[in-house]
């Protein structure tokens, strides 16, 4: 597929794009704004730098980089997220210290009109976002783009070798792929990128910083939880909560105080998770409409940007997509909280991170649902002084792979230097 048949193809897909934006919209705190993905609204005021976030991952992958951005001087940052989901995030954690926009759709007139208002001296993209009509804009006005933490896990990487005339000449309109990990890049060179642009920089996931207002938070929830056993099972898919169900059941006959925090990924899920544990009869209360008191067997949480607390919280948590072929969730924020962690057999998004954490001893693995309720048994279990040198083993193996984000704002400054 060449650029000129994505575009065609981009073009007819577009009444059905803008109504998947409205049906993520119904749910959301932050409505997506139709007028600034299909290039109606006025265009954005200028801004030094701007950064593509698609959505919450990708905004809290962003915030270190942006945070220090920020300290290194004075100057106007512009953050463009997909989903309504990535603005709400953007907008909890850093308020109005950037601008906000939706991303205009990739076809070559929105993106070219986009970039002439922006006038951005350097673009940073996150993670794995490879728009062919944005870069190719970009390179005609010499204007240096970045993908950084790139990642490409094996299931996208086969799925874009399917398309070599749109994606090779896509990746190498980037100035700079910046790998978290050896395989990622190796990935991205397989797929034509040009290998001296692409280089290992590290995962800049792991600058990122438990802040005080977070402690405070958790330290506020410590009285409502009561000193009971806490589970969190975090960014869970569809039947990932039912194929727990049964095990958590059986686990409650050990721990009659156990509560358990669910988090399913998607908010469009969170009525379907409340009706199954309805059906389950589980009791179980919303966070958006209270606190769960002593016979509350389940702890729905159907609000954003909150999770990682509930880490600081818990006993053991599982990071969902595991369990079901979606490839795992980053289970990086779990244990910067030093929260013991269990995952499923499907991680190829984050294969190597995973291993490193199993060789580390900070994540152990399951098989299935069974396994996995067998290691949280595990971790219930486990005596303070294991818990003590859990942490230890956590907090070295995040100071091994810290400063990928330092790396990254020196290349941003020596394009776009503040002010």
């Amino acid at each position: 597929m060449t650029r000129v048949v994505y575009t065609a193809l981009l073009a007819l897909l577009t009444p059905l794009l803008l109504i998947r934006h409205g049906l993520r919209s119904r749910r959301a705190s932050v409505r997506v704004r139709p007028g600034e993905v299909m290039g109606w609204a006025p265009p954005p005021e200028p801004a030094e730098i701007w950064i593509h976030a698609v959505s919450v991952g990708e905004v809290l992958a962003a915030e270190p980089l942006i945070r220090r951005l920020l300290a290194s001087g004075p100057r106007r940052i512009l953050v463009t997220t997909t989903t309504p989901t990535g603005a709400a995030m953007l907008t909890e954690r850093l308020g109005d210290r950037v601008m906000h926009r939706f991303m205009p759709l990739d076809l070559p007139w929105l993106q070219g009109r986009f970039l002439r208002a922006l006038r951005p001296q350097c673009i940073v993209v996150m993670e794995t976002e490879i728009w062919p009509n944005m870069l190719a804009a970009a390179r005609r006005m010499g204007i240096p783009v970045v993908l950084a933490n790139a990642r490409m896990s094996g299931r996208s990487a086969r799925r874009y070798a399917r398309l070599p005339r749109l994606i090779t000449p896509a990746l190498n309109g980037f100035d700079w792929i910046a790998c978290r990990n050896p395989l990622d890049r190796e990935r991205f060179v397989a797929l034509g990128a040009a290998p001296d642009r692409v280089t290992v920089n590290g995962d800049i996931k792991f600058d990122i910083r438990v802040e005080e207002a977070d402690r405070q938070e958790v330290e506020s929830l410590r009285p409502v939880v009561d000193g009971r056993p806490v589970v969190v099972l975090a960014s869970t898919h569809a039947d990932e909560e039912a194929q727990l169900l049964s095990g958590l059941r059986a686990l409650r006959t050990e721990y009659p105080r156990l509560l358990v925090v669910v988090a399913p990924r998607h908010p469009q899920r969170f009525p379907a998770v409340a009706d199954l544990l309805e059906r389950s009869g589980h009791t179980f209360v919303r966070r958006s409409e209270g606190l769960p008191d002593a016979a509350t067997h389940f702890w729905l949480l159907d609000t954003l940007g909150e999770l990682k607390r509930f880490f600081g919280l818990a006993d053991a948590a599982f990071i969902g997509g595991s369990l079901v072929s979606v490839g795992g969730h980053n289970p990086l924020e779990a244990v910067l909280w030093h929260c013991p962690v269990v995952m499923g057999p499907h991680v190829d998004n984050f294969e190597l991170l995973v291993e490193r954490m199993q060789a580390a001893n900070v994540l152990g693995r399951a098989a299935d649902a069974d396994e996995a309720i067998t290691r949280i048994r595990a971790l219930l279990v486990m005596d303070e002084p294991g818990r003590e040198a859990l942490r230890r083993r956590s907090a070295a193996f995040i100071a091994e792979h810290q400063g990928a984000t330092v790396r990254l704002v020196d290349y941003i400054n020596s394009h776009a230097a503040p002010e």
